[in-house]
């Protein structure tokens, strides 16, 4: 489950990166542009948190505490994402997969330290 954390925190780290950079020159509306912004602040935030628990040892209390952040993040992203969907009848499907990505990642993530 490490390895599938690992991965998933470097797709993260990407797609906050993305999202922050698709923010430059956004015509959206500032909230939305603020709320991009935090989804990608806080997936490059946990990307490198992960990174680091894998080069050395953070305290495990901390990353399950983050995966848990993660997971329940992720749930309300894509609870988000389907009201989004239902209300206006266009489907963000990047809203999906980042919820999606940011659920697996805390879960996976929340797995693997149980394992040590």
């Amino acid at each position: 489950m490490k390895v599938i954390s690992i991965f998933l925190a470097l797709i993260n780290f990407l797609a906050g990166v993305l999202l922050i950079l698709s923010c430059i020159s956004s015509n959206d509306t500032p909230a939305w542009i603020a709320w991009k912004t935090g989804m990608g602040g806080m997936g490059v935030a946990f990307g490198i948190l992960t990174f680091k628990d894998s080069a050395r040892p953070v305290s495990q209390r901390k990353m399950i505490l983050y995966g848990l952040i993660l997971v329940t993040v992720g749930v309300s992203i894509l609870a988000y994402g389907i009201h989004w969907s239902v209300v206006s009848g266009d489907p963000k499907n990047t809203v999906m997969v980042v919820g999606g990505s940011f659920f697996l990642h805390g879960f996976t993530s929340a797995l693997g330290m149980a394992g040590d």
